[in-house]
């Protein structure tokens, strides 16, 4: 029995073997034969040059298909946050300052300064004794006050690390 089993896993391995090793003989359609790579100083693909009448930038591009296409998304309008402070207008902000009610607080050593509308707190002005001032102020109506986007995206940290008298 031994050797009978020795005999029948020698020709399946055999079988196996052979089985692997011969080619494929797909009759059927395989991939296209690819080109060979580009070679290191090949120019690349040029592209044909724009034909007369044809628009020339992306933009038209996008306003010629916009037209042709009525299903065309709009274009949505800018609404990122104002981080640039010379694109801020400063006189609107003075204008309302001037027209809202001013209260000014002592609150331990800070200075606060609120500014209401229609009894709604929509900023607050704190400076504290050694000079440094944050602004907060609700720019969108909602009652939530946020940094004055004028002061910049990040808010300094000042703390002590060490203090003696």
């Amino acid at each position: 029995m031994r050797t009978v089993s020795r005999f029948v896993l020698l020709s399946i391995v055999l079988a196996s073997g052979f089985a692997i090793a011969a080619p494929p003989t797909s009759t059927g359609k395989g991939k296209a034969e690819l080109p060979p790579p580009p070679g290191i100083n090949d120019p690349g693909v040029s592209t044909p040059p724009a034909a007369q009448g044809a628009p020339a930038t992306p933009d038209e591009v996008l306003a010629t298909d916009s037209d042709a296409d009525p299903l065309a998304p709009i274009a949505k309008p800018d609404t990122r946050i104002v981080r640039d402070k010379s694109t801020r207008d400063n006189a609107a902000t003075a204008q309302r300052m001037a027209a809202s009610e001013h209260t000014t607080k002592q609150q331990g050593d800070d200075t606060v300064d609120e500014y209401r509308q229609n009894g709604k707190v929509w900023m607050i002005h704190i400076v504290s004794p050694q000079g440094q001032e944050s602004t907060f102020m609700d720019a969108t109506g909602s009652g939530r006050l946020a940094r004055d986007p004028q002061q910049g995206p990040v808010a300094p940290v000042y703390f002590s690390l060490y203090d003696w008298n």
